[in-house]
């Protein structure tokens, strides 16, 4: 049985540290690009006049879920960092972004 086995010196490391990280990236993203796609389907909805539900939600409720990606984002940029994720690369511009750009329709 011992022959069937990967032997230690072969095996990857543990890297939960990377896969935390990039949890957190994954989720981050999955918030910001779900910011995009609730736009998208606001002007489809408002030039074909249906899911009326799209156009009742607050624009303060939109701004809580961009910055809950941006500090998914923040998170997944500091373990990043010490770990050596690369995710958060991508994670935290998206992230930033979106945020601003919901701040942006929220204060005008």
């Amino acid at each position: 049985m011992d022959g069937l086995a990967i032997p230690e010196e072969k095996r990857g490391e543990s890297d939960w540290q990377k896969h935390f990280s990039s949890s957190f990236a994954y989720a981050s993203l999955a918030c910001s690009l779900s910011f995009w796609l609730l736009g998208a389907l606001y002007f489809v909805s408002v030039s074909l006049r249906v899911m009326r539900w799209v156009s009742s939600i607050v624009g303060w409720q939109l701004v809580l879920f961009a910055a809950f990606g941006l500090l998914l984002a923040l998170v997944a940029t500091a373990l990043g960092v010490f770990f050596g994720a690369k995710l958060w690369r991508l994670a935290l511009p998206v992230a930033l972004l979106t945020f601003l750009l919901a701040y942006y329709t929220m204060v005008s």
